[in-house]
């Protein structure tokens, strides 16, 4: 299952072999989720209702974070204890284990989702980034002359 914010992605998602897809924004799919998901991996840096994701964790389940987010996460530790779940977070790992990741990525042929944009067109890069139109990640090149 993956959760986006954008239903836009949602055929893209599933491309990449999601069987479901729940908006994230909206808090009762999230809610509906209940007990669901053993883990969750967290990427992004946007407020949640984490309260709501935390519901989906199933007895023993884990919403893990892999990068910062822009605010506190508000976690009730009611809802922890209830059902033995935890709220954890690493960093991107050290070089030894990013290089073991990139051997894996490039063994089982898993590439970043991107979209390339030229310097030059740094402005509708940044538009395209601020209206919620980027897919996935955006990479500038550098094209200016020397």
């Amino acid at each position: 299952t993956a959760f986006s914010s954008n239903p836009d992605k949602t055929e893209e998602l599933k491309a990449m072999g999601a069987d479901h897809v729940v908006n994230s924004r909206d808090t009762e799919a999230v809610k509906a989720q209940k007990g669901k998901f053993d883990l969750l991996l967290s990427t992004v840096n946007v407020t949640l209702n984490w309260r709501a994701f935390i519901s989906t964790l199933a007895p023993n389940g884990s919403l893990h974070f892999l990068g910062l987010t822009l605010e506190p996460v508000p976690v009730s530790v009611g809802s922890l204890i209830d059902g033995a779940k935890s709220v954890t977070g690493s960093p991107t790992g050290s070089p030894a284990a990013l290089r073991q990741l990139l051997k894996f990525a490039a063994r089982k042929k898993i590439a970043p989702q991107i979209e390339l944009f030229p310097m030059s067109q740094l402005n509708e890069a940044i538009e395209r980034l601020h209206s919620g139109q980027a897919r996935y990640r955006i990479v500038l090149k550098a094209d200016f002359a020397e």
